[in-house]
């Protein structure tokens, strides 16, 4: 079903969302534990709870869309990338998709 090309896809996709997870779960922490806002520790528990809803051979995960969110008015940069990693594998899928038909 996979090719070699579709492998390496996969493998870069794995990598940059567990590295995605790590890192928003540890800004939301650090966040947390100084600011004690009770929204930050409702974006950390969606966060755990949706890295359990991910594929990396269907290129579906929930996390980044939890860390846009979050990130949207904290740091550009990081909204950006988690804006990327959404996109990029959407993108990716649908056209393996459209290249099997």
């Amino acid at each position: 079903m996979f090719s070699g090309f579709d492998n390496v896809i996969v493998i870069v996709f794995w990598i940059a969302t567990f590295i995605a997870f790590f890192k928003g779960a540890y800004d939301m922490w650090r966040e947390y534990r100084t600011s004690k806002e009770k929204s930050v520790l409702y974006f950390l528990i969606v966060l755990i709870i949706t890295w359990f809803w991910f594929n990396p051979y269907e290129l579906v995960a929930l996390h980044p869309f939890v860390l846009m969110a979050y990130y949207w008015n904290r740091n550009r940069w990081m909204r950006n990338a988690m804006f990327v990693l959404v996109l990029v594998p959407f993108v990716i899928r649908v056209w393996l998709i459209a290249a099997s038909m």
